[in-house]
């Protein structure tokens, strides 16, 4: 079995992402399932079936809890997931379609349990895309999940629009979105204009969900002793911008969202997850992730 490119720059937080995604489905009091994460990282081990004890180190992810940063991104990517999950059931009771922005790896159309009338779009860069259709290739995905899952090729902080209309996208049906990972890699102008574009095509009855940083992570955040850890710092930091200019009930209601607002501490905290060193209330600046989610 021949070896696959990981995706470079804001794609490769795709692949640490679906790492979270692969731990917590391993443990037996899990949050939600995503046994498609786990078959990636044995697609890309040249594994079959899951058979190994331990998941693949990928540059800061790792397996033995043994790093105060990945323990930080595990408790993100994995107290977000249910948030979205939860918007994605609810919200396609009612609408037809879902559009998933910045996709990555995923694999919602595929394991969630959503109506067969549901129209599910994967954005992302073509090399992401690529990397992610390989990878299932290589696994057990359903292939009648093709006729509900549709991919786009684009570049989200460009003209979008047209090439999702033109995948088939009908902006006169109410549509479930997903902005999970993106905002924080943008800069406010980017932020505005994405929002403007998703609520032209947005339906009455529609919904969105999103998380930001209330701020930026700085390297003096927590300790780092490991240098993988600290080179993974620097690059991850490296790759934010500034996000939203407003905390997100207002930039919702002024692009013509009806808000509801919560954050990663607060639902660790709901499913009586302990709460990293970056998210404890007492730190004389605690870290807040915001969870958002609008209707119109």
């Amino acid at each position: 079995m021949t070896s696959l490119e990981l995706p470079a720059g804001v794609g490769w937080t795709a692949l640490i992402t679906a790492y979270a995604r692969a731990q917590e489905t391993r443990r037996t009091d899990r949050l939600f399932a995503d046994p498609y994460a786990g078959e990636f990282f044995d697609a890309m081990a040249g594994t079959a079936g899951s058979a190994q004890s331990r998941l693949p180190r990928v540059g800061p992810a790792r397996d033995d809890e043994s790093s105060p940063l990945w323990n930080f991104f595990s408790a993100y990517f994995n107290g977000r997931t249910p948030f979205f999950d939860e918007h994605v059931r609810v919200g396609a009771g009612e609408a037809r379609q879902v559009c998933i922005l910045a996709a990555g790896l995923d694999a919602r159309a595929l394991r969630l349990e959503l109506p067969d009338r549901t129209n599910v779009f994967e954005l992302d860069t073509r090399e992401v895309l690529d990397f992610k259709q390989e990878l299932l290739e290589r696994g057990s995905a359903d292939p009648t999940a093709s006729d509900r899952r549709t991919v786009v090729a684009v570049d989200l902080r460009e003209d979008w629009s047209a090439a999702l209309v033109e995948a088939g996208f009908r902006p006169e049906v109410p549509t479930v979105w997903l902005v999970e990972g993106l905002l924080m890699y943008l800069d406010a102008t980017q932020c505005d204009r994405l929002l403007d574009d998703i609520a032209a095509l947005s339906a009455p009855g529609s919904r969105i969900a999103f998380d930001y940083f209330a701020r930026n992570p700085r390297m003096d955040d927590v300790e780092l002793t490991d240098p993988d850890d600290v080179a993974a710092a620097e690059f991850v930091i490296s790759l934010f911008k500034s996000g939203p200019a407003k905390p997100p009930a207002e930039w919702l209601a002024r692009h013509g969202w009806t808000p509801e607002i919560t954050d990663v501490a607060s639902e660790l905290a709901r499913h009586e997850r302990p709460l990293p060193e970056l998210f404890e209330p007492d730190r004389p600046e605690p870290f807040t992730v915001w969870l958002a989610s609008g209707t119109r």
